[in-house]
């Protein structure tokens, strides 16, 4: 028997070799260049394998120009698949989702924004008006967000977050839009905060964690007794007891009701309770039922600068020692002026060196008038009724006036009075047969109060150092 392996042999097994070697890297070409499809990321370690094996078996199946019997010489036929195709076998991605965020400007509305990122005006209809369905468009604010999702050119997706609550989802279904809302549900947890004032009100409860909404019901509370001006006082003592709802980080991002506050400006404390009446009523109460508002404000402009105070005073435009029978805040040109009270407007026009001039009738014998305004708020015209807090105009120069600034009077039948004298006047008590009821809320609060945490700030010290010489 001869050993030798034949010519005829030899090349029929390297053909063969050569076949499979150029299959697999074609193949394995393929392979590398579609490294972005599902099989590739699912069964690469497979296909690697698989290949390695028939590398292997093959190294190991061909001669080596060994002494071996001769094989089997067989017929070698080609594969008829195109072996060049780098896509043989292998998932085509579908189209790539894109994400457009769109940020809401001044003018901007919902359909023509749509629009003008890639939708026809048909599209833009049909997400407008399921959107609508779940939000009104009319409410979308500067700075809003919103996001889309494109597959292809088609719009599938929108999302849009109007506040750390809610979700609004416009999803794509055959060829119409459908919306839905989804609420987030937060767990509320009751938290104080207390100091004394070192620097301001709103800086220092900022400071210890209260939020800006809780401060500014805390300053709403109090705003018809005190003067935010000029009655607080380095050192005065404020507490306030509210809800608040926390991220996983422990971050404050939703706060809810103030609950219960304290403030002692000048050293007289004054403590409230919020309670909801019978009627569906909230207001905020002391532990005798008298409600925090009072009957009228002493102050009807926020955040304004007394510039003169009841009393005589040397006239700034006439030259000589006067009666002031008011008191003036200064304030920017169209800045808001509030109704002290409930009443009926008596007169609101032109009057002499008051200028634009509003007097308003209250009860028990209280009226208040307002000078100098800029105009009249719409609707404020003699016979109207209007609430306490309601715009009635806007500050001003008008008349006899060196610059803009509210000329506030209070009128206690028929005699001019000073407006300081309004923080004493209480008002509405709750009737008796609210007593018991807001007794058992005031428990449930103090209850609260005592389990939960208090944020104190910690008294600055005053660290001594000396610099030795040199």
């Amino acid at each position: 028997m001869n050993d030798e392996i034949s010519p005829e042999a030899q090349a029929g097994a390297i053909g063969a070799k050569e076949i499979v070697k150029d299959a697999l890297a074609i193949r394995l070409k393929a392979f590398v260049s579609m490294d972005n499809t599902r099989i590739y990321r699912e069964k690469r370690f497979a296909f690697l394998a698989a290949g390695g094996a028939a590398v292997l078996i093959a190294a190991i199946a061909l001669p080596k120009n060994s002494v071996e019997p001769a094989p089997q010489v067989v017929e070698i036929i080609e594969p008829k698949i195109d072996l060049s195709r780098y896509d043989m076998a292998l998932e085509e991605s579908g189209p790539i989702t894109t994400v457009k965020t769109l940020k809401v400007k001044s003018g901007d509305s919902l359909g023509p924004m749509l629009q003008k990122n890639g939708l026809s005006g048909g599209q833009a209809y049909k997400v407008t008006q399921a959107f609508a369905t779940v939000f009104k468009p009319r409410n979308l604010r500067v700075g809003n967000e919103l996001n889309l999702y494109f597959n292809g050119d088609t719009l599938e997706n929108l999302t849009f977050k109007p506040n750390v609550e809610k979700t609004v989802f416009i999803d794509l279904k055959g060829d119409n839009y459908t919306a839905r809302e989804i609420a987030a549900e937060f767990k509320y947890e009751t938290i104080g905060v207390a100091a004394e004032i070192s620097n301001s009100l709103y800086l220092d409860a900022t400071r210890l964690g209260a939020p800006d909404r809780v401060v500014q019901q805390f300053a709403n509370i109090y705003e018809y007794s005190v003067d935010f001006q000029r009655d607080i006082q380095p050192g005065d003592n404020f507490e306030m007891f509210f809800e608040v709802a926390r991220n996983r980080k422990g971050e404050i991002i939703k706060s809810g009701d103030l609950l219960y506050t304290s403030f002692s400006p000048r050293g007289k404390t004054s403590e409230y309770w919020l309670y909801t009446d019978s009627k569906n009523r909230e207001n905020f109460y002391d532990a005798k039922g008298k409600t925090a508002k009072r009957k009228l404000r002493a102050t009807p402009v926020n955040g304004a600068r007394l510039s003169s105070s009841y009393g005589r005073r040397k006239h700034p435009i006439l030259g000589y020692r006067k009666m002031h029978t008011g008191v003036d805040f200064a304030a920017p040109r169209g800045t808001p002026i509030l109704a002290a009270g409930s009443g009926t407007v008596e007169r609101a026009n032109r009057y002499g060196g008051y200028g634009n001039y509003i007097r308003i009738r209250h009860t028990d014998g209280y009226k208040t008038a307002y000078a100098h305004m800029k105009s009249f708020a719409r609707g404020v015209r003699k016979g109207t009724y209007v609430k306490q807090d309601q715009v009635i105009g806007y500050v001003g120069t008008t008349g006899r006036s060196t610059g803009p600034h509210l000329h506030y009077e209070v009128h206690l039948n028929g005699k001019k009075i000073n407006p300081r004298r309004l923080s004493q006047l209480a008002g509405k008590p709750l009737p008796k047969s609210e007593m018991s009821a807001f007794a058992e809320r005031r428990r449930e609060i103090e209850l609260l109060r005592q389990s939960s945490e208090t944020i104190r700030a910690i008294p600055a010290t005053v660290v001594m150092t000396a610099t030795a010489p040199n």
